[in-house]
């Protein structure tokens, strides 16, 4: 029989019976379908408007510098703004969304963001457009974006790969019907009548949001049904089985109490179904070694006179869970594939007892949920230090073929509609490319930080070569190698996240990786857009774009041996450090 960890409490006759006030704790179970299709295709439709606006935007920034007589760079702020506090605000709309849940969030992120848009449509100056599209817009578009890719993984175990896959699908295909859509509004109604129609597209967010329905905790059988079920045809009596657990119990109990406090060292990679404490001293994870049955319902006692559990419905929070942002396969992941059964409570973190007394507060909630996600100590990894400047690098051009491709074309004697249906078949390929990266990574054997660093590679060369491409025949054939690039690149991001980082680190790399990447799409398109009011060219913008997408590729050529060797350093001193240390000879006896 399975080690299980059940209360129990001795009546005053003597007699040891089991607790029945727990019935076990709240956890989280995926039904794998059912109303999950309903939040996957929520979930699409919002990567639709939201990602469909924010790249078709670029073909808006043309229109705003001939109306208010402004260079294209005054204006491509209002776009860089709206990409950067997009990026900038996920881990704060991280935070709410789990003191508040997925679908409060996402409802006032798409009334704040479709009524900035309405407010800016009566705009007078460029100045007006940057606080309400650019910051309040942008800050909207993340509160609905975080819920959308989070909420999906949580109604998901086996099919995550599938479903969060088919979900930011919509990100292609939004940008494949918003582009043209675009420039027929912009033809129709000018950019006040466009502003505020896309201003009514996310105010439907709100209807696709209210269906991020919350998971509610299911708790396990009580230990008598359990035992019940489980033994009673053997024949056992019943205070024997309770008397074997109760054992158990106290035997786990006196090894926890020989571990170490003073150093506590997390490996998901190696330790089987561990339970993650946060709040130990100076907030140290670390981890325990227990039976995949009694992970959900073991109280460890973290301060003198407090217990804790899984009991509290704050422990089942979005971001306490560490594969929150996990949008790959599980299969990949050692933790689910050495034991599903205690998949869930090895990657949930329960909060400290100064957290559960806190836990009431909102602001308490909310500071510690941003924290978790902003913990600048990951900096000390160099592995983490070069994927996060790589990352950095990578926005600086990203946006920027998606402002001013269309442009180009149009110096190149393309319409306008044809020019802004290059921005479509990079959003084709750009769903193609997040189908095929998903198969291939759900495949253990798929080197994923090589299809990356080969995805930014080939992203940042055909970008480069754009200036030599002569005829508008020539640049669709770069939207379509574009789009399957970043498509690699997105798709993989929380993957190779994981395989250098390691699951653990996954919530915290994401968070400071958006905030940086945040503040790179910011600056990226007003630098690119300086560099074409100075040559009244785009060539300069797509070698600027082109290099630093490339730059970044080879970066991370060299992360897999500085992640081994990261590896092997840290196992090193690991071990140096559990080395105990010989005993001193005593010293003789001085012979009177």
């Amino acid at each position: 029989m399975a080690n299980k960890s059940v209360e129990l409490k001795e009546m005053k006759n003597g007699e040891i019976v089991e607790d029945d006030a727990d019935d076990g704790p709240p956890h989280i179970v995926p039904p794998d379908g059912g109303w999950g299709w309903v939040v996957m295709i929520a979930s699409f439709f919002c990567n639709i408007i939201v990602d469909g606006i924010i790249f078709s935007f670029g073909l808006v920034v043309t229109n705003l510098a001939e109306s208010f007589e402004v260079p294209v760079s005054t204006v491509s702020w209002v776009a860089s703004l709206l990409a950067g506090f997009y990026l900038l605000a996920g881990p704060f709309v991280s935070s709410l969304a789990t003191r508040f849940g997925f679908r409060l969030v996402a409802c006032a992120g798409s009334i704040v963001a479709g009524l900035s848009f309405a407010v800016a449509s009566l705009a007078m100056s460029v100045e007006f457009l940057y606080v309400f599209i650019g910051v309040v817009g942008g800050i909207g578009m993340g509160l609905v974006y975080v819920p959308a890719v989070v909420a999906v993984g949580f109604y998901f175990e086996k099919r995550r790969a599938l479903a969060t896959g088919i979900a930011v699908c919509g990100s292609g295909i939004g940008t494949f019907v918003l582009a043209p859509f675009t420039t027929w509004l912009l033809g129709y109604y000018g950019w006040r009548g466009t502003l505020l129609i896309h201003g009514g597209l996310v105010l439907n967010c709100a209807v696709f949001g209210a269906m991020f329905r919350p998971l509610e905790p299911a708790k396990k059988k009580s230990v008598r049904r359990q035992l019940a079920d489980e033994e009673v045809s053997a024949g056992t009596p019943l205070m024997v089985r309770i008397k074997k657990e109760r054992d158990e119990k106290m035997r786990n109990e006196e090894r926890q109490e020989t571990a170490q406090t003073d150093h506590f060292h997390s490996s998901t990679n190696s330790l089987n179904n561990t339970v993650k404490l946060v709040g130990i001293k100076n907030k140290r994870s670390s981890t325990l070694t227990d039976s995949s049955a009694s992970l959900g319902k073991k109280e460890t006692p973290l301060l003198a006179g407090s217990k804790r559990s899984l009991a509290n419905q704050d422990d089942v929070q979005p971001l306490n869970r560490d594969d929150a942002f996990y949008t790959g396969s599980l299969q990949r992941l050692p933790q689910y594939r050495e034991n599903p059964a205690s998949y869930h409570a090895s990657v949930t973190r329960i909060p400290d007892a100064v957290e559960e007394a806190d836990g009431g507060k909102k602001s308490s909630r909310c500071m510690r949920a941003v924290s978790s996600l902003i913990q600048f100590s990951l900096f000390k990894s160099a592995t983490f230090d070069l994927l996060c400047f790589s990352s950095f690098i990578t926005f600086l051009g990203f946006f920027v073929p998606f402002m001013f491709l269309a442009a180009r074309a149009e110096q190149l004697g393309a319409d306008k509609e044809s020019a802004s249906f290059l921005l479509s078949i990079i959003g084709v390929t750009n769903t193609v490319g997040r189908v095929v990266c998903g198969a291939l990574s759900d495949h253990p054997k798929v080197n994923v930080l090589f299809v990356n660093n080969a995805a930014l590679t080939l992203g940042g060369v055909v970008t480069i070569a754009t200036p030599f491409f002569p005829a508008y025949e020539m640049l669709i054939v770069y939207a379509c190698l574009f789009g399957l690039s970043i498509a690699c690149f997105a798709s993989l991001r929380s993957i190779l996240m994981v395989e250098l980082l390691g699951l653990e680190n996954l919530t915290n790399a994401f968070g400071l990786c958006l905030m940086f990447t945040g503040v790179s799409a910011t600056v990226g398109g007003p630098l690119a857009s300086m560099f074409f009011d100075a040559t009244n060219d785009y060539d300069a913008s797509f070698y600027l774009s082109g290099s630093m997408i490339l730059i970044s590729g080879i970066l991370c050529y060299p992360l897999g041996y500085i992640n081994r060797w990261e590896k092997r350093r840290n196992n090193a001193a690991q071990h140096n450090k559990q080395k105990v240390k010989p005993l001193p000879e005593p010293e003789p006896l001085a012979v009177a």
